[in-house]
């Protein structure tokens, strides 16, 4: 799992290589395909099940595996099936919706799976990020197939000091990447230079990773495009997820997605379409 960055990190190393915590290897044998039921009471049954039924789907999209609720013996009976790992990761996000529904949600690190992202939010930023009723938090969730809910974080010592409150996402890599950005997106928009500040242009070696780039004022204003589009575009044309943070444009995927076309100095050249290659840099020289 990884954390997001702070403007104390070290800003010449990717911020999504750089702290991570990893459960050691589960066993092949645990990975059977098999059947776990929970017996849960009729209010947590109805915050799991959710409006028309829309919790209980996300779990079992984020998860795997697949979820059925009913009643037994006037229990209610949540069946889940999957792989060992499957159900596991099904257990871990029920139990963290549960709680929801009472008080703060404990994460530990000795829970991870490596499918949690942790970002610490301002306080003064919490509000923003999750929208009115949650909107925001569910809109993400629903465009990148992940979980995402405010927690306590027990376990790992505090890397930074500040008053911030710790957003868990817990999801595959690529949907909790998207997601990640997009909320590093909405802190730079409420407070200005936090995320982007003392970030330098960088290139990732990792096989799945992200690269950042300035630009300049002209130069994002172009590559946004309008509402956004020209973004979109870019990301569909290259297959990487592209977003950008205040004047710094993150791009994350495999090399051959971030691949740096022979364009120097103009942010197209970051994507691997040829056409916006060529089109995108003529622009903004003419």
């Amino acid at each position: 799992m990884s954390r997001s960055r702070s403007p104390s990190y070290d800003s010449n190393a990717s911020s999504f290589e750089r702290l991570s915590i990893k459960k050691k290897p589960v066993r092949s044998d645990r990975d059977d395909f098999g059947t776990d039921h929970l017996d849960i009471s009729d209010a947590d049954a109805a915050f799991i099940l959710g409006k028309g039924g829309r919790t209980k789907e996300k779990i079992g999209r984020v998860s795997g595996a697949r979820l059925d609720l009913s009643e037994r013996h006037g229990n209610n009976v949540l069946e889940i099936n999957g792989t060992g790992s499957q159900r596991r990761r099904t257990m871990k996000y029920v139990k963290c919706v549960m709680a929801q529904r009472v008080g703060p949600v404990h994460v530990d690190a000795d829970d991870a799976d490596d499918d949690l992202t942790l970002v610490e939010v301002p306080t003064e930023c919490v509000g923003f990020v999750t929208g009115k009723q949650g909107n925001f938090l569910r809109t993400m969730e629903d465009e990148w197939g992940v979980i995402m809910f405010f927690a306590e974080f027990k376990g790992q010592q505090e890397r930074r000091q500040g008053s911030t409150e710790k957003l868990a996402m817990f999801g595959p890599l690529r949907g909790r990447r998207g997601a990640e950005l997009k909320v590093l997106s909405a802190i730079e928009q409420k407070i200005p230079g936090y995320i982007s500040r003392g970030l330098k242009d960088h290139q990732s070696d990792e096989d799945w990773g992200t690269d950042t780039k300035w630009l300049k004022d002209d130069e994002l204003s172009y590559a946004l495009g309008k509402k956004g589009m020209t973004r979109k575009k870019l990301a569909r044309a290259s297959g990487c997820i592209v977003e950008y943070v205040g004047n710094v444009v993150h791009m994350s995927g495999n090399p051959r997605q971030r691949k740096v076309q022979p364009l120097a100095g103009e942010p197209c050249s970051l994507a691997r379409s040829t056409e916006y290659a060529r089109l995108l840099p003529l622009h903004l020289q003419g």
